[in-house]
């Protein structure tokens, strides 16, 4: 493949496939030598082969590359805000990997070869239907997540109800106490 073809690729498979981009409202992270750095070394770590589609990216479109490196670097942090929930961390860095496992795949699709492309084309589909079932077990674990804060919603709910005379009572009881330690 042509080096003006595939630097062409790798720009397009990065507008096409922005891996988890911000959330709704939320802007990316400013980019600096540090978020690089630590964004390098999470794609090193997780997915090696985009290394070589991020160094062309940076020689043929700076901005691009950034952009790359910022929403990278705030898919670290969000992975990080996850550690409580290790079955939703685990989902969520097996869909990174399988997005961007993508984007490398995307990029290849530019070869002339036909049959390098059916088999880029081939993978492509495996991924999509790794991608599916990790976005099922995704809700899953969320509608258990939801579930298990419904029943302690309820439980609550029903000993505040079953409460509600000492409920009152003790809320009184403090709210008078925070009187007399008010008064001068």
């Amino acid at each position: 493949m042509s080096r003006t073809v595939f630097v062409c690729a790798v720009a397009l498979a990065a507008a096409l496939l922005s891996p988890c981009a911000a959330p709704a409202g939320e802007p990316l992270p400013r980019f600096t030598e540090e978020r690089e750095a630590a964004a390098l070394h999470f794609v090193r770590k997780h997915c090696p082969e985009l290394l070589p589609l991020l160094e062309d990216l940076k020689r043929a479109n700076r901005a691009a590359y950034e952009l790359q490196v910022r929403e990278t670097f705030q898919v670290t942090e969000l992975l990080a805000d996850l550690q409580d929930d290790p079955k939703r961390h685990e989902l969520e860095l097996k869909i990174w990997k399988a997005e961007n496992k993508a984007f490398v795949l995307v990029a290849k699709l530019a070869t002339p070869k036909e049959e390098d492309r059916k088999a880029v084309e081939e993978q492509l589909l495996a991924l999509a239907k790794e991608l599916v079932e990790l976005d099922v077990q995704s809700l899953e674990h969320r509608v258990e997540v939801l579930r298990t804060e419904l029943m302690s919603a309820k439980d609550d709910l029903t000993k505040l109800r079953d409460n509600f005379d000492r409920t009152v009572k003790d809320r009184h009881e403090a709210l008078l106490e925070k009187a007399r330690k008010r008064k001068p």
